[in-house]
């Protein structure tokens, strides 16, 4: 992203306006901390735990109805990210999990208990890593702010239930992800309740905004990313962006954002990498959309531009989506030929031969790249997998180890990693991620028959063993 920041000749000009910003912010923020800390008491503002334990229904809830992008390379861009704002908040509530849902909706959103969701839509009409910043940034506010909760509070004689119904319902909308989930009129008339009011729009903006300065990020993109979902929907799209409809847009939230910034301009640090974004981008197309028609579509502009990265790198992944495996490995090739600084693509090749199920090859090409990126998930994900494949599950586990504390709530990771286990004949751990796998996929038969055998197997000094008998009984059924 273009740095346009204006330029500050004196720098201690520069380093007094920082101070003044932050001091500006900090006392505004101190104001909302300590009216809300205030606030709670009086509204019997359920606990942090409280909110933690409806976290973890909704995640059930939200995981059993939605698709989720299984994609680490996508995973790790959203995480990464978000952490890099997240490490500026000084007092973090929750541990926040991430999750890219399978979705053309422009959308993305924060649950109570830190869940922070979003759709592929939006990650496909974004400008630059920095307008995700923004988004990300905006969504913690909320969840910070604790906002959800203390409107939960507010709404009387409301069950847990409801509220995971009306939350989920509510964030995923009324089409076809949210109708599942709001099917009473009683669950429809508690998400209204729940939407967002303009304080809570204002409190979330003034956090975000500080923290996205302090984390180097352009703020500004707050304002742009509105703008940008606004004019989708001037340009003939037939629903609001569901992102605007629970954090509306009035006129006066945009000039707040214009003249936040312009008292309070920041110095940026992060360094755009458009390259990075384009995959994602184009992996997110090809995820979307027919194989066969993206292949056509690819060998017309490839007519035009022979060497076109963004249209080989679409072109291969269309192929390998296609099963179109040799010819696949051809593009590769011959993206590699001609960009031999990119080797990001002999990653890629190594993941098709993966999809070949030639895993001696997956796996050579693997330990190669790994070596000089040896905390890339993407990398160590599909080494495990080819080794698991390979009939080599004692290496696979040694690269899933180092995964699992990423991926706690990683569906089809913990699928992959009960198979593991199994392939090293340890029967307890297997069944302990099989239930966690069918508990989060929301199939409650097999979650519980996978948790008694695993209760069975594991050893009696087992912390896994321990963890679950904390556990309420309630969570396997």
């Amino acid at each position: 992203m273009r740095n346009d920041c204006p330029k500050r000749k004196d720098s201690k000009r520069r380093g007094k306006g920082a101070k003044t910003f932050s001091k500006t912010l900090a006392f505004l923020l101190a104001i909302s901390i300590a009216f809300h800390a205030i606030v709670p008491q009086a509204l019997a503002l359920m606990s942090i735990s409280e909110e933690r334990e409806l976290g973890d229904k909704l995640l059930k809830q939200v995981l059993s109805q939605v698709r989720l992008i299984d994609d680490p390379e996508i995973e790790e861009f959203v995480q990464a990210t978000g952490e890099s704002i997240l490490q500026v908040i000084p007092r973090k509530y929750f541990k926040y999990r991430f999750f890219v849902i399978l979705d053309p909706a422009l959308n993305a959103f924060a649950m109570p208990g830190g869940l922070v969701f979003v759709h592929s839509g939006l990650l496909e009409a974004i400008g630059s890593q920095n307008e995700l910043a923004c988004v990300l940034a905006h969504e913690f506010g909320h969840v910070q702010g604790r906002h959800v909760a203390r409107r939960i509070d507010n709404m009387k004689y409301v069950s847990i239930g409801t509220a995971v119904m009306a939350i989920a319902g509510l964030f995923l909308g009324r089409g076809e992800l949210g109708s599942a989930i709001l099917t009473g009129s009683m669950a429809m008339n508690q998400a209204i309740a729940l939407k967002y009011s303009r304080a809570d729009e204002q409190e979330a903006d003034r956090r975000a905004f500080q923290w996205l300065c302090e984390a180097g990020w352009d703020p500004r993109g707050l304002k742009t990313t509105l703008e940008r979902m606004m004019k989708n929907n001037w340009l003939g799209s037939p629903h609001i962006p569901k992102y605007l409809s629970t954090h509306p847009v009035p006129e006066e939230r945009l000039t707040y954002l214009e003249d936040l910034w312009k008292s309070h301009p920041c110095y940026l640090k992060h360094k755009e990498d458009p390259f990075r974004l384009k995959r994602i981008q184009t992996k997110i197309k090809v995820s979307s959309n027919d194989p066969a028609e993206l292949i056509a579509r690819y060998e017309q502009l490839l007519k035009k531009k022979p060497k076109d990265v963004e249209a080989l790198y679409g072109y291969a992944l269309s192929l390998d989506k296609a099963r179109r495996f040799d010819l696949a490995i051809k593009t590769y090739d011959k993206l590699i030929s001609i960009y031999p600084e990119k080797r990001i693509f002999l990653r890629d090749k190594a993941i098709t031969f993966f999809h070949m199920g030639r895993y001696r090859d997956a796996v050579s090409l693997l330990k190669k790249y790994v070596k000089d990126h040896p905390n890339d998930i993407t990398t160590i994900y599909f080494l495990a997998r080819s080794f698991l494949e390979g009939g080599a599950p004692k290496n696979a586990l040694i690269y899933f180890k180092r995964l699992l504390p990423l991926w706690e709530d990683n569906a089809p990771f913990l699928f992959q990693l009960g198979r593991c286990y199994a392939g090293v004949r340890q029967d307890g751990l297997a069944h302990y991620y099989f239930y966690r796998f069918y508990y989060l996929t929301g199939k409650a038969q097999a979650a519980s028959y996978h948790r008694k055998r695993a209760m069975m197997l594991l050893p009696k000094n087992s912390p896994v063993l321990k963890k679950l008998k904390m556990e309420k009984d309630e969570k396997a059924s």
